[in-house]
């Protein structure tokens, strides 16, 4: 029996009845249909007494998502499909963005466009679009203390600001690079039109093969200033 995955936005009414339905329409092709909600895609927070919630990343990937799972289909906005991709990536899962928010700017199509849409997948007429994404660990004496998989990016910046902190970034055998600024971001081709761009970083296509790194200062944005390029290989 084939099998879909549905995350939604639970909070969201027209999510929720969204999900239903679908659960309800392909049920009766005979597949087999797995429900989460996206909360389960979103990283724990740090407490007192515990300032590092470390949450595995594979910890994050809901019952029943598998790799013999075809496909999954997330409703819900930005937020939602960013906590998603987080859930299937593990497993390698094709993911389609029904978005039922507000920008949906990581969304692939809208909820009037969502019976086409199956139709067309479970047809096999559909392409696959790969995504990068930075698998981000924090080391503390050795020990692995916290990890995320990022679809944007990743943000490094002292808490609270009190002043200009110096980050050594070190690219393989390369020598490291000693960058001031109050903070720094590493983006993904995905995340270079999200904080990356207001930071003065560059666009990047998804299809290249790269990561983007910008510093920023909060007091007065470096644009036009310093940025590089990261590519993977």
């Amino acid at each position: 029996m084939p099998k879909v995955g549905i995350i939604f936005n639970d909070i969201k009414p027209v999510a929720d009845a969204a999900a239903q339905a679908l659960r309800t329409r392909l049920e009766a092709l005979n597949y087999e249909v797995c429900l989460a909600t996206g909360a389960t895609g979103l990283l724990g927070y740090s407490q007192t007494g515990k300032p590092m919630c470390h949450t595995p990343v594979d910890s994050l990937v809901p019952p029943g998502f598998d790799q013999d799972m075809d496909f999954a289909v997330v409703f819900g906005g930005d937020g939602t499909v960013l906590a998603a991709f987080r859930q299937v990536a593990p497993k390698g899962i094709p993911l389609l963005a029904v978005n039922t928010g507000h920008m949906g700017f990581l969304t692939e199509i809208y909820l009037n466009q969502l019976n086409e849409a199956v139709d067309q997948i479970i047809a096999g007429k559909y392409q696959i679009e790969e995504r990068a994404m930075v698998l981000v660990k924090l080391y503390s004496h050795g020990r692995l203390s916290w990890e995320a998989l990022c679809l944007n990016e990743l943000v490094m910046q002292r808490q609270p600001l009190t002043s200009m902190c110096h980050f050594e970034v070190q690219i393989g055998n390369h020598a490291p690079v000693d960058i001031a600024a109050d903070g720094i971001i590493i983006s993904t081709p995905t995340g270079s039109t999200a904080y990356s761009l207001s930071a003065g970083g560059p666009v990047i296509t998804p299809g290249c093969r790269c990561f983007s790194s910008c510093r920023f200062a909060h007091t007065r944005w470096l644009h036009g200033g310093w940025s590089f390029l990261i590519q993977s290989r």
